[in-house]
């Protein structure tokens, strides 16, 4: 399973699954469900797939996407030796993750 290819569901869609997906609920479970906010306070986080729009251009910066990649790996000796650590900081490569997930990798 693929992690990056699911995004958290919203709480009322998960009460609307559970509700659908188990008919045996009575009338007294439902409301006990409603009232004391069981989907919305359980410890456990629901997920759904996340839903891709196809944009030819973005397919067509897949060779775009290749060349930043083979800079961004060039780069890491010299990152490391400027700040000492191996690898880049998240806030600093977010864009290269967000145009990697458009493009569907």
């Amino acid at each position: 399973m693929n992690l990056s290819n699911l995004k958290r569901a919203n709480n009322s869609d998960v009460e609307k699954w559970f509700l659908k997906s188990i008919p045996e609920i009575t009338p007294y479970q439902r409301s006990i469900i409603d009232e004391n906010e069981i989907i919305r306070t359980s410890p456990y986080y629901f997920f759904k797939s996340k839903k891709y729009v196809s944009n030819v251009w973005l397919r067509f910066s897949l060779f775009a996407l290749l060349i930043v990649f083979i800079i961004l790996i060039i780069g890491l000796p010299f990152t490391f030796f400027i700040t000492g650590k191996w690898g880049y900081d998240y806030e600093k490569i977010k864009w290269f993750h967000k145009w990697s997930d458009k493009c569907g990798i």
